[in-house]
């Protein structure tokens, strides 16, 4: 087939058509291999489209030499981007030209950035213009070693938001010894000169930093303007005790549409970045930055900072996960919830452990003597046994299905996330919580207490009716929506 292309190439008058199928097909490595061998370094059958008078032709044909890696073709690729007329052509030359060695054109190329970010686009040529800047930035930045943001601010004082959902927000906030808090409907708002107590508190999601305006319009000429006039550059200079330049990315919660919200996002950072004469830059990867904006009722945006400069270690020992794992910072409010309750040096059991969450975010709060883990799923037991290594604390797990397992000596504790119903009916999970209950009969000593995280409210109390040797002691709804519970129940004698 490639020699059939190749030959229509040498006689069409028209090649746009076919250029286009070449690249296409070229997305396959057995076919830029059959190009390659086929060519044998010699690539004058598309170099010469790039003198074409249709700039779609010039367009594919570029993009086509840098699928080939054709290094030949570096040299006239630049001179051809050099030479081209077409904004919207631009930028192909440059993605063609990055997967060559272009090492000799980077001042050239340095010096096109520089002009570009001095240069005001009109409103038709801004996209194509950001679409060369970006472009242009990555391969600069490839070829250069570049010093990354370090926070150091951690005695400056801060307005942040520690995001929690829409309940039990107390439980955060009750953590906090040191600054004015305020607990919101979806979080705690603190003012704090010392953030390194927030970064010990497991019960929140993200810190996320407030800043002097907190009306931003969707427009992103005038939300980019409002962004650099606020204290958005001071913040970072005093977080991370430098004036250099800080990479940021974009982060836009919003009921846009997919396609609008992306090119709003696209807009508001170019004009971000002139804002701010370049002391933001825009880019999809290594970040440091994320400014997060918050679509309010009335269609305005609340703008948050998200610092990846400041370390997260709060579950650096969760290291291995599952698709079923639970949230970290969910396990720690529900054993934050569930302390009153516990014992110290208690003997507890998960059943259902998977990667080892709730064990450890409950002997955070309250030391066993002893921890079991039980799980049907071995890759989620290795994973376990990981995990609580890097945590530094000592637990037996098993790989085994928890109705099978048997100890000789009887638990204080089971704490677990019950499994959710998935594939199985509404009877098949039914019974599921008849032989849990069972279970918990035969291994929980007198007064021993199960600790269950659950989305199955009906099934539970369908047990505690069936089940006389049960009391629930707590119920705690979990989720805005009220479908996640936590209960705590005590085995008693049903004397």
């Amino acid at each position: 087939m490639i020699v059939q292309q190749y030959e229509n190439l040498k006689t069409t008058d028209s090649p746009r058509k076919e250029l286009i199928a070449i690249k296409q097909e070229l997305k396959d490595e057995v076919v830029v291999l059959e190009w390659q061998k086929m060519l044998q370094g010699n690539y004058d059958i598309f170099l010469k489209f790039l003198e074409h008078e249709d700039a779609k032709v010039r367009k594919n044909a570029a993009l086509i030499l840098g699928k080939l890696q054709a290094q030949e073709a570096a040299l006239p690729l630049y001179e051809a981007y050099q030479k081209e007329t077409q904004r919207f052509v631009k930028s192909d030359y440059l993605t063609a030209l990055a997967q060559l060695d272009y090492k000799e054109f980077i001042p050239e190329l340095e010096k096109r950035l520089a002009d570009l970010k001095a240069y005001q686009p009109a409103e038709n040529e801004e996209k194509h213009v950001r679409e060369e800047m970006t472009a242009l930035r990555k391969m600069v930045s490839v070829k250069k070693s570049r010093k990354h943001l370090v926070f150091q601010g951690y005695q400056e004082e801060y307005e942040v938001i520690l995001t929690t959902g829409k309940v039990h927000q107390e439980v955060t906030s009750r953590q906090i010894r040191n600054g004015k808090t305020l607990c919101m409907k979806s979080g705690v708002r603190v003012k704090t000169n010392d953030i390194r107590e927030l970064l010990e508190i497991p019960t929140y999601r993200e810190m996320l930093f407030l800043l002097s305006i907190r009306t931003l319009q969707p427009k992103p000429e005038q939300g980019a303007e409002a962004l650099a006039q606020s204290n958005l550059l001071e913040l970072l200079r005093r977080a991370h005790k430098t004036e250099e330049k800080c990479r940021f990315r974009l982060g836009i919660h919003s009921r846009m549409s997919l396609e609008k919200r992306g090119e709003f996002a696209k807009k508001l950072a170019f004009a971000l970045e002139k804002a701010t004469s370049y002391q933001l830059e825009n880019s999809t990867s290594d970040y440091e930055i994320e400014i997060r904006l918050m679509e309010k009722s009335d269609g305005t945006f609340l703008p948050l900072i998200k610092f990846f400069t400041l370390p997260d270690k709060r579950f650096q020992y969760r290291k291995n996960t599952i698709a079923a794992s639970i949230r970290p910072e969910q396990a720690a409010v529900i054993a934050a919830l569930a302390k009153p309750y516990m014992e110290q040096d208690a003997q507890i059991i998960d059943p259902f452990c998977g990667v080892g969450t709730m064990l450890l975010e409950r002997n955070r709060v309250c030391p066993a003597r002893v921890m079991y883990g039980v799980d049907i799923f071995g890759k989620a037991i290795l994973g376990a046994r990981e995990n609580t290594e890097i945590a530094g604390q000592a637990a037996y797990y098993i790989n085994r299905n928890f109705f099978e397992f048997t100890h000789e000596y009887l638990f204080d504790e089971i704490i677990t996330n019950m499994p959710e119903r998935g594939q199985k009916s509404k009877e098949e999970q039914d019974a599921f919580y008849g032989k849990f209950f069972e279970k918990a009969t035969e291994i929980l000593r007198e007064k021993g207490r199960i600790i269950m995280y659950s989305n199955e409210k009906n099934f539970v109390k369908k047990q505690l009716r069936i089940q006389k040797n049960f009391t629930m002691l707590q119920e705690y709804n979990m989720d805005e929506k009220d479908r996640y519970y936590l209960f705590i129940i005590e085995k008693r004698n049903n004397e």
